[in-house]
């Protein structure tokens, strides 16, 4: 106890120490946390409308073809049966929102813990880099599997209501993993580009140019080397962007009709698929190791 000046006096009502009495969980709820947590901030959730527009333009991209889709559907009976062909031209649709919320949305979760400094708190609690890394990466890229996969399973369950559908629960389970699985190869290839050019570019704004040229370039210049060179068409499993979308193309069986130079549709199946896994292998074998040896900041 201790006198003030005026008179009044300070009294210590408890000390020594307070145990936690709280729930315990296991370590591995930190990477469910941080993987919840980057969601809401790749939406924006519980930040100022400014920063709900990157998910919003880009899923407006994505999404409006088939609202619209839909819209026809219920309106004219005779717009046409859903089969394969009809998702053909959608994912040309799907992969603008998907470059544009790459783009955009990674840097500014990957580049901003670096700069800011939370990525050193991330590493205080029982997160490694590599769950960091992982938690992160899966936070994108579960949004773009979403990006692609609800608006063709919407527009299966409308076109099957409406009797125009997939015929039979057989068919309509083989249209559904057909789109599980083109969503997936719309969304394996650039999200772990993205990640391994945050990985490597300190600033958000240049990463988001790097990610960028790296996702639109290489299709001019592919293009280029197989028409002006006569390079072979093999050459275009370069472009990322491209080959994820002939991934897609695949996965759906749909005929392979464009055998242009340029196109992908000239290339073996088991070349587009394992280009696609030497991309996603390299990039997130080099993000990885960035991260490993990374000095983060305090």
């Amino acid at each position: 106890m201790s006198t003030w000046t005026g008179g009044q006096q300070a009294q210590i009502f408890e000390g020594g120490f307070r145990p936690y009495v709280g729930p315990r969980l296991a370590p591995k709820r930190c990477f469910r946390s941080l993987y919840t947590y980057s969601l809401g901030r790749l939406l924006g959730r519980k930040r100022r409308f400014r920063s709900k527009l990157i998910g919003i333009a880009a899923f407006f991209v994505a999404w409006i073809g088939a609202v619209v889709q839909i819209f026809l559907a219920g309106l004219f009976s005779e717009f046409g049966d859903l089969g394969f062909d009809t998702v053909r031209g959608y994912y040309t649709q799907v992969g603008v929102g998907v470059v544009l919320f790459t783009v955009l949305a990674t840097p500014m979760l990957l580049n901003t813990d670096r700069r800011s400094g939370l990525l050193s708190l991330y590493l205080a609690s029982p997160l490694s880099r590599r769950s960091y890394l992982n938690a992160q990466t899966s936070a994108v890229f579960s949004l773009l599997i979403v990006m692609s996969l609800v608006p063709v399973i919407a527009l299966a369950i409308v076109y099957t209501s409406l009797g125009s559908g997939p015929g039979g629960a057989g068919d309509f389970f083989m249209f559904l993993l057909r789109a599980l699985t083109a969503a997936l190869a719309l969304a394996a290839v650039p999200t772990a580009l993205a990640v391994g050019v945050c990985s490597l570019v300190r600033r958000a704004g240049m990463a988001i140019v790097v990610v960028a040229l790296c996702l639109l370039v290489p299709a001019g210049i592919t293009t280029l080397l197989i028409e002006e060179a006569g390079v072979a068409s093999e050459i275009a499993v370069l472009d990322p962007l491209r080959l994820s979308r002939a991934l897609a193309k695949r996965s759906f069986a749909l005929p392979l009709t464009d055998d242009s130079p340029g196109t992908l549709d000239a290339v073996a199946t088991w070349l587009v698929v394992l280009a696609n896994l030497a991309w996603v292998g390299l990039l997130s074998a080099a993000a990885h190791l960035r991260y490993g040896r990374m000095e983060v900041e305090r």
